[in-house]
C-alpha cells in the first residue's frame, strides 16, 4: 500500500506531508512537492485504459473541443473505428498523435 502522502501524477509524483508538534499535535509546517519524471519514463495509459474513446474523451485528451476533434476525425488527421453508428478513437493512435 502507497504511503498516504504519496500520489502518482500523469507525468510525475505529487507528495505532501505535515510535521506535527510532539507535545499539543498543532501542524508546524507542511509540504507539498510536484516531481516531474524524465519523459522516456512516463507511461502514458494505465493498463486498464480503454482501447476505444468516444470523441468527446478524445478531445479531453488532447486538450481540444468536441468540434474541433470531428474536424481532425472528418479530415482523417485522426484515425477512427467505426461501430455501427458509433465511432471510436484508437486511443495507441491518439497517444502517438499526442506525442508528436
Amino acid at each position: 500500500m502507497p504511503h498516504p502522502g504519496l500520489q502518482t501524477l500523469i507525468g510525475g509524483i505529487r507528495m505532501s506531508g505535515s510535521v506535527l508538534c510532539p507535545h499539543c499535535g498543532h501542524a508546524l509546517f507542511t509540504i507539498d512537492l510536484a516531481i516531474a519524471l524524465p519523459a522516456q519514463s512516463r507511461d502514458v495509459s494505465p493498463p486498464d485504459a480503454p482501447l476505444l474513446l468516444r470523441v468527446s474523451e478524445a478531445a479531453q485528451l488532447l486538450g481540444v473541443s468536441r468540434s474541433a476533434m470531428y474536424e481532425l476525425v472528418a479530415s482523417g488527421q485522426v484515425p477512427v473505428v467505426r461501430i455501427g453508428r458509433s465511432i471510436r478513437v484508437v486511443r495507441s493512435e491518439l497517444e502517438r498523435i499526442g506525442k508528436a
